[in-house]
């Protein structure tokens, strides 16, 4: 009996154990899993695909390992939660099941041609360390066009370290371009400091180009020279260091079309329609451009001559000085304004401190650290408050820079006029000022005195009562007029401007709630017109339409609105990371339509026309987050 009890008793536990163990596997829910994906696996040098790596069980991982990416350039392209939720009922139970993943996405470039690797990519998520699959890539070498020609240029072809130099990339076309990608590799050679042009870092004409390169935004200029369009991207550069170095060449991949062929896939009975409604897909070829070797011959700075205080400045500058007010007492501020002129990069243009120079020094007090100046054009204005120390100071003396200048090989001072000065000395007020009364002996007898505070009041009406009360004055009609005319008034103006603005708010507040409509109406009317009217018209529209949407949302002007303050404001608001990577998906095709597309071709219609399909989709994503 007792062994039976014995039995019972181990299968009881062992079917709690079971019991246990399946209720934790239920627990664990789906294990985690992830897969790299790419949407090529053949292509050229310089054409780019798509990674998107997957993650399942897990929404929240961190971020991918992609140091293995080294025969590829990189540029990420958002991410997001690939949250899922179904419900399916069966005789009545009803079953839930939640999905939990990850997307991440990148675009990749090749950097040679050959059998290429995406090697494992591994990715911590769930508390574990997961790789993905290796993917080959098959890379080839693109068509060396000789329909273009990409030429680049220094300025000069000898200069010295430190020497602000342009650098000129021209690319010449003479066909209609569907897509196209610069490749210029000496931009990462540390022994030159490479930097946006001033005059194109900021550019918005009509002529401006964004490109893309290595994931950063610049713009370049497009132009025309004969029966070439010009693709023009400069650069300034300064040497680090001397000697004589060979940076390369540079290349633009490219996509033209080749021809057309029949769609795949038509029914019979749609050959005629698709005859004349698209029934041809164009073919496209990539080529590529090759530019010229670029070669720099960077000479060092001579040590012979060289001023104490020289800071590495290499060009031809030239200095002019302006002070108000020019007449002032002792102590009295002057605003110093100095503007030095010369060579197109002014970025590195700093004065030397006012307080080391002695004529300076000794004769105003000067503030320990200069301004930065600020950049206005092709000069560059730094303002400094002086202040004159005794009346004996005539003029403010020559302020003077030092740089090398390249053209005459030598160490040159360039130096601001004097600046006469009419300093008087500062009166000083004593008490006995104030009172009225000058110093001397005191007296035995009483003197009347006729000015100041020490002013003798004689008279009757001085025994009379001078207590004064504030109800007196609403006794008499001029009184009370003085004390209510003032808020009368004040409110007389109030009401009428709080009535304006009060109506404006309103009419603000109702362009808001017609913003969305009008942004639909809008996108309509674009689709409607898009054979009538060039690509480039349909996207400049959408652009505005995209603008004046948020601009009302916002209750900004739409011309005051850039990508990077708009997003925070929307991130304010709730919209999400991934519907942010969603317009900026919008914007950069819009930008390389507008910019990118040369010419265009028998797709481009239909791509614009999903692109408007799409922005209406993600813009009602966006007033729903903006409502809430």
């Amino acid at each position: 009996m007792t062994d039976k009890n014995h039995f019972i008793n181990i299968l009881l536990i062992g079917f709690v154990f079971v019991l246990v163990s399946l209720q934790a596997a239920q627990g664990s829910g789906k294990p985690i899993s992830i897969q790299a994906q790419v949407d090529k696996q053949e292509v050229t040098v310089g054409e780019s695909f798509m990674l998107q790596i997957k993650i399942d069980g897990d929404d929240s991982p961190a971020e991918p390992d992609l140091s293995g990416l080294s025969d590829f350039t990189v540029i990420p392209k958002g991410g997001g939660q690939n949250n899922r939720e179904s419900i399916t009922i069966i005789n009545g139970k009803m079953n839930r099941v939640s999905e939990h993943g990850y997307i991440f996405r990148y675009e990749l470039t090749p950097k040679r041609d050959g059998i290429l690797t995406v090697p494992p990519i591994g990715i911590t998520a769930g508390g574990e360390t997961l790789l993905t699959e290796s993917i080959p890539i098959r890379v080839v070498k693109p068509v060396v066009s000789d329909e273009f020609k990409l030429l680049i240029s220094l300025s000069e072809t000898e200069s010295y370290v430190g020497q602000p130099l342009v650098l000129i990339v021209k690319w010449f076309v003479n066909r209609n371009i569907a897509e196209f990608k610069f490749d210029l590799p000496f931009l990462e050679d540390q022994r030159f400091t490479f930097i946006d042009h001033p005059e194109d870092s900021n550019y918005q004409g009509q002529d401006a180009i964004a490109l893309d390169l290595s994931g950063k935004r610049v713009i370049a200029r497009q132009g025309q020279e004969g029966q070439h369009t010009t693709v023009t991207l400069r650069k300034i550069v300064i040497p680090r260091e001397p000697g004589e170095f060979t940076l390369g060449k540079g290349s633009v991949f490219s996509r033209i079309v080749t021809g057309y062929q029949q769609k795949r896939g038509t029914r019979p009975f749609n050959d005629l329609f698709d005859g004349f409604f698209g029934g041809r897909q164009a073919v496209y070829r990539q080529v590529v451009t090759e530019s010229n070797i670029l070669r720099a011959n960077i000479l060092p700075l001579p040590k012979e001559n060289r001023p104490q205080d020289f800071t590495g400045l290499v060009g031809q500058y030239s200095l002019a000085a302006e002070a108000n007010p020019t007449e002032v007492n002792v102590g009295d501020p002057i605003t110093l304004t100095v503007m030095v002129t010369g060579a197109e990069y002014l970025e590195n243009v700093q004065l030397p401190s006012l307080g080391n120079q002695p004529d300076i020094k000794d004769n105003f007090k000067v503030p320990e650290e200069m301004g930065q100046g600020e950049i206005e054009g092709r000069v560059k204005v730094f303002t400094q408050t002086i202040r004159a120390k005794n009346p004996a100071v005539k003029e403010i003396p020559a302020i003077s820079l030092n740089y090398f200048n390249p053209k005459t090989k030598a160490y040159e001072s360039a130096a601001t006029k004097p600046i006469p000065l009419l300093v008087h000395a500062a009166n000083i007020v004593t008490a006995k000022d104030a009172e009225g009364g000058s110093p001397g002996l005191a007296k035995n007898e009483l003197t009347t005195l006729d000015k100041g505070i020490a002013y003798n009041y004689v008279g009757e009406y001085i025994l009379e009562n001078q207590d004064f009360e504030i109800v007196t004055w609403f006794r008499s009609q001029i009184g009370l007029a003085f004390v209510l005319f003032p808020p009368g008034a004040y409110l007389l103006v109030l009401i009428p401007l709080y009535m304006k603005r009060k109506r404006l708010q309103d009419v603000d507040r109702l362009q808001s709630q017609k913003a969305l409509p009008e942004f639909s109406r809008e996108l309509k009317r674009l689709e409607q017109d898009i054979d009538s009217r060039e690509l480039q018209q349909t996207v400049r529209g959408l652009v505005e339409a995209m603008r004046t949407y948020l601009g009302k949302r916002f209750y900004i002007p739409p011309g005051g609105l850039v990508y990077k303050e708009t997003a925070e404001r929307l991130k304010q608001h709730g919209v999400t990371d991934g519907l942010l990577a969603e317009l900026k998906n919008i914007l950069d095709r819009c930008e390389a339509y507008h910019y990118g597309a040369i010419g265009g071709t028998e797709s481009a219609g239909a791509d614009i026309r999903e692109m408007l399909h799409t922005a209406l989709t993600v813009f009602e994503k966006i007033d729903q987050c903006l409502k809430k």
